[in-house]
């Protein structure tokens, strides 16, 4: 067994134990304090929602989760990408009215991941859901219903949608619930509306914020999740939200970003140079980058709700690292037009970069 496997394997022993004792007591006071008539004070869960545009669809967003009852005490944290001044004003209004509990403004257009990560960090819950803004919820039980779903599969687990019903057994293995199936997922969920328990992100770490403005953040997750065998369930997307938003490029209209390109350059980028997400695919399969990845920006001011940020100085040495392996990485696939097995002195190269630039691990969150 190599060493990440075996570093993944007693820290997932560990925290199932701890986990478990956590999701007993969790159940225990849920139940109890239903049946005391009395609700739950601490939020369990963080919903954070990213916003870009989508006038009409954050609204309806917003408002089917102010109806979802509260069995799951949660908390609703939305990171606007520098919508237009319309939307930015009517999501203060939903903050004073009380549909926000937490509200951040970005100047700028900064990515899904990079505010998906604000959002993450700025409420410490046993329990994170990333919820797009054009994800509606079908019933008020809904969250309360994906948890009890989601206590069937093995704890260290992931939750997220199937958009596609054949998804939901493709792979063998599905599990039978009297709250629905959980499919087995062996690529990435979709991050529409996924959750992530926090003893998962304590060994895999927020969403990669190297891919860009759009797109890369859910699949790179389902990378790391694969990396470091630990399982991902799908739930019927259709049995809990309806998906309103359009799969084109509607919210960017008007902008210089196309979907479809953001999406191809993960892959290959346009000088042809092999794109950063197959990169970072081969660094993780091989255990030569951590899987823990931490977020590339940090908060440095708030006012009125509008957020300044700056890239950690740290995080500038894991860029060039990563520049340096797409270097390499695409030189021998120019030479001899695949990948394949990497040579010893190339795997070494490797390491020896990724030593000297991986970042330090943070505490829990």
């Amino acid at each position: 067994m190599s060493s990440g496997r075996w570093y993944v394997a007693i820290r997932q022993e560990w925290t199932r134990l701890l986990f478990f004792l956590k999701l007993l007591t969790v159940k225990n006071a849920f139940y109890q304090k239903k049946i005391n008539g009395y609700p739950m004070s601490e939020p369990i869960l963080n919903i954070t929602i990213p916003v870009f545009n989508r006038y009409d669809l954050t609204q309806y967003t917003l408002i089917a989760v102010h109806k979802l009852n509260n069995k799951i005490p949660f908390v609703v944290t939305v990171v606007d990408n520098g919508s237009d001044y319309c939307l930015q004003n009517k999501l203060k209004e939903f903050k004073k009215i009380g549909l926000i509990d937490n509200l951040f403004l970005l100047e700028k257009n900064m990515g899904v991941s990079c505010a998906c990560n604000i959002g993450w960090k700025a409420v410490d819950t046993p329990f994170y859901m990333k919820l797009d803004n054009d994800m509606v919820a079908k019933t008020s039980d809904c969250i309360e219903r994906l948890f009890q779903l989601w206590s069937y599969g093995k704890p260290l687990s992931t939750l997220g949608p199937a958009i596609f019903h054949d998804w939901m057994t493709k792979t063998p293995g599905s599990i039978h619930t009297p709250y629905g199936d959980l499919g087995i997922c062996k690529v990435n969920l979709p991050g529409g509306a996924i959750l992530i328990p926090k003893t998962v992100s304590d060994i895999i770490g927020y969403w990669n914020e190297e891919y860009g403005i759009y797109g890369g953040e859910d699949g790179d997750y389902g990378l790391r999740m694969v990396a470091a065998g630990l399982p991902q369930y799908y739930y019927e997307m259709n049995d809990f939200f309806e998906h309103k938003g359009e799969w084109g490029n509607e919210e960017y209209e008007g902008t210089n970003l196309n979907k479809k390109r953001e999406h191809d350059r993960l892959f290959n980028e346009e000088n042809g140079d092999i794109g950063l997400y197959r990169v970072n695919s081969y660094l993780y399969k091989l255990y030569i980058r951590d899987f823990k990845i931490l977020p590339r920006f940090k908060i440095t001011n708030v006012s009125d709700f509008h957020v300044t940020l700056e890239e950690n100085d740290e995080y500038k040495k894991i860029i060039t690292a990563l520049r340096r392996s797409q270097r390499i990485i695409t030189d021998i696939y120019k030479e001899k037009k695949e990948i394949g097995v990497l040579t010893s002195s190339t795997l070494h190269h490797l390491k020896r970069i990724w030593s000297a630039a991986q970042q330090p691990v943070e505490n829990g969150r």
